[in-house]
C-alpha cells in the first residue's frame, strides 16, 4: 500500500501499489478518480458528489443503487451496511463533521458489450460513503471485485482475490484518507 494524491494533491488516500491510475490510459471524468489491477481486475474508484436528499444508512443505499443503475447490473443485492465511527474509522478528517456508512454488496454485471453474449460477471462491491458535512459532499469510495466470471467474459479470474483482502484494502484507505486542501470544495 502507499499513498496516492488525489485531485492534484488535494486529497491523498492509500492504494495498493498494483492499482495503476486509469487516467493514464483512458478519460476519467474531473470528479473521479479511478485505479484498476490488472491482475486481479479489481478496480478502486473515488468520487466526489454532491450529498444526496438521505439520512443514515439511506445515503449507502442510494450510492449503491445509483452504481448499479451506471453498471446496467442486472441484479444488485445489498449484504451489509453500518454506520462506521468517524473518529477511529477517518482519523484524519474533522470528526465533529464526518459521517461514514460502509457497505458490502454484489451485482452482476457486464463490461463493455458483453451483454450480448450473456456474459454477467458476480462483482463484490466494498463501497464507503463518507459525508462531509462542512463541504456538501459525499465522497464515495468504492471497491468492486470480480469474484464470479463468466464464460465468454473478457475478465480473467484471479484465485487469490478475498473478500477479506477487498476489506482490508478498505480499512487502510479510509484510514489515511485525508484532505490537504480544502478549497478544492470552493
Amino acid at each position: 500500500m502507499e499513498s496516492r494524491a488525489l485531485y492534484g494533491g488535494a486529497i491523498s488516500c492509500t492504494v495498493a501499489k498494483t492499482f495503476l491510475d486509469a487516467s493514464q490510459v483512458r478519460q476519467i471524468p474531473d470528479n473521479q478518480e479511478v485505479f484498476v489491477d490488472t491482475v486481479t481486475q479489481q478496480s478502486l474508484i473515488i468520487e466526489l458528489l454532491e450529498p444526496v436528499e438521505a439520512q443514515d444508512e439511506a445515503i449507502a443505499r442510494f450510492h449503491f443503487e445509483q452504481l448499479a443503475r451506471d453498471n446496467d447490473a442486472v441484479s444488485a443485492e445489498i449484504q451489509n451496511i453500518q454506520r462506521a465511527p468517524a473518529e477511529t474509522t477517518t482519523p484524519r478528517l474533522p470528526p465533529s463533521t464526518t459521517i461514514v456508512h460502509v457497505l458490502r454488496g454484489s451485482q452482476k454485471v457486464a463490461k463493455f458489450d458483453e451483454a450480448k453474449k450473456m456474459a454477467y460477471n458476480t462483482v463484490e462491491i466494498m463501497m464507503a460513503v463518507v459525508r462531509l458535512e462542512q463541504v456538501s459532499t459525499d465522497l464515495v469510495i468504492s471497491i468492486n471485485a470480480p469474484v464470479l466470471v463468466a464464460p465468454g467474459s473478457s475478465d480473467q479470474q484471479e484465485a487469490g482475490t478475498t473478500i477479506l483482502s477487498v476489506e482490508e484494502h478498505m480499512q487502510q484507505a479510509l484510514h489515511q484518507l485525508q484532505v490537504n486542501d480544502w478549497s478544492l470544495f470552493g
